[in-house]
């Protein structure tokens, strides 16, 4: 283990600013703690919505029993088991929220993480909020460090970053001083993993399981003692491995850490958020036409650079696998003018006009630009319908719908939650006011002098 003059000679980098973070967050304003409250409530609906699909079941019949509460009112072994389950049904639809600096899903890590941590230990509720927000501030920061370039190499960045930030913001939880905290972000580093490979399996929406259980494993191990790393941000340590280019590091050193969570783009659909442009492309060429647009025409897609980097079926055979298809999202955007939960059941993929008006969709991505940009917030994505070869209609979308740019409204927002609440009922799970759900949340995220009071 350091000693105190060691630790205290360490030259200043990412992981001290993460120390000092974690110690003495900076004060959440009125509207930070609406930012947290509907990221928990977003997060907690998508998982109830999930609960009941196959790949969240699998994973909670894994373990049955103990002391650990479930939303269902179940339990799990532990606070670990409680993560992985809750953070895999959360995830299960891809209606989680994202952060598209990082190209990364935060909260269906942290709020699964942070909330079977609280329950187990009973600590201090009070704290979930800021932890939550400190959480998110070492997401965004990793996301810049490493760059687009990490998850343009296959990496799931979800469950690469994702323990890190869920190590830092239990540690706020628990109160965890400097060295253990050090020990923590190292321990979460070395369960850092997750591909893109496995994206329309039920092992995608698992390894954001496997994130938020790292990262209570991670904070649990160093609590007690388990040592690390105490500078895991280092020359070659986290960021220049999993950057891949040696100014990785040097990025880490410079990158803001903004604990302020306004950064998050909520999902509006149910499917990959790198589709989210493109329906919104396919409705905006949609809405001028008089009427049904006609079977007969052609869609021609311009994708920006990168877009398409998770888009990986084409011709999807699933529900999970259309969750990441351009041409069944769009097709389904544009002929129907909806796109929702039902859309993404294995039957309707099956639908044969499904598969007729996919054959009729063409994707084209457009080459990198001068400036280099790359990721989900660059650049438009434009439509072009035509029938006979004469063009009937155009549409396009710059920011995407639901991200900090073109935000989700506040009714945007309520009829999401209560669509997946309802999801969760008609499975057979326990039925859930809306307006209840919102108001126990918020009275447990109140800061500690509401609680007292």
């Amino acid at each position: 283990m350091l000693g105190h003059q060691q630790e205290e000679t360490m030259a200043a980098g990412l992981t001290e600013r993460v120390c000092d973070l974690v110690a003495a967050p900076p004060p959440l304003s009125a509207g930070d703690r609406q930012d947290v409250l509907l990221a928990f409530a977003d997060t907690l609906a998508c998982a109830h919505a999930g609960w009941f699909e196959p790949v969240a079941r699998a994973v909670a019949g894994a373990w049955r029993g103990g002391t650990a509460p479930l939303l269902d009112g179940g339990f799990a072994p532990s606070a670990e088991h409680a993560a992985l389950i809750t953070a895999t049904a959360g995830h299960a639809l891809d209606y989680d929220d994202v952060h598209l600096d990082s190209t990364s899903h935060p909260s269906v890590v942290l709020v699964p993480a942070l909330l079977a941590m609280q329950a187990e230990g009973r600590l201090p509720a009070a704290r979930l909020a800021p932890a939550f927000a400190i959480g998110i501030a070492v997401n965004a920061a990793l996301g810049r460090a490493l760059g687009f370039a990490h998850y343009r190499r296959g990496w799931h960045a979800t469950s690469t970053i994702g323990p890190l930030a869920g190590a830092a913001a239990l540690a706020h939880l628990l109160a965890l001083d400097r060295l253990a905290t050090r020990q923590a972000l190292a321990l979460a580093a070395a369960q850092s993993g997750g591909l893109q490979r496995n994206f329309g399996a039920m092992a995608k929406p698992a390894q954001a399981g496997f994130a938020a259980a790292a990262a209570v494993r991670a904070a649990t191990l160093a609590q007690a003692g388990l040592t690390a790393d105490a500078d895991v941000f280092a020359v070659g340590g986290f960021l220049d491995l999993y950057g891949g280019d040696a100014g990785a590091t040097a990025r880490g050193a410079a990158v803001a850490l903004d604990a302020r969570p306004g950064s998050i783009a909520r999902k509006l659909y149910p499917c990959c958020y790198a589709t989210h442009r493109l329906v919104a492309a396919a409705l905006d060429a949609r809405a001028p036409l008089n009427a049904p647009p006609p079977a007969e025409a052609a869609l021609t897609l311009f994708v920006p650079a990168g877009g398409l980097q998770p888009l990986r079926d084409s011709l999807p055979r699933t529900g999970l696998e259309a969750k990441f298809s351009a041409e069944y999202t769009v097709a389904v955007a544009f002929w129907q003018g909806s796109l929702g939960l039902a859309d993404f059941e294995d039957a309707a993929v099956a639908r044969p006009e499904a598969a007729a008006r996919m054959a009729r969709v063409r994707v084209i991505e457009e080459p990198v630009p001068a400036d280099g940009a790359q990721g989900l917030e660059h650049g438009t994505a434009r439509l072009a319908v035509t029938l006979e070869g004469r063009e009937i209609a155009r549409g396009e979308a710059g920011p995407i719908p639901g991200s900090p740019a073109r935000p989700a409204t506040q009714a945007e927002m309520q009829a999401k939650i209560a669509d997946c609440l309802a999801r969760h009922a008609a499975a057979g799970g326990r039925p859930l006011a809306p307006a209840a759900f919102l108001a126990r949340l918020e009275a447990m995220l109140a800061p500690a002098a509401a609680q007292a009071a």
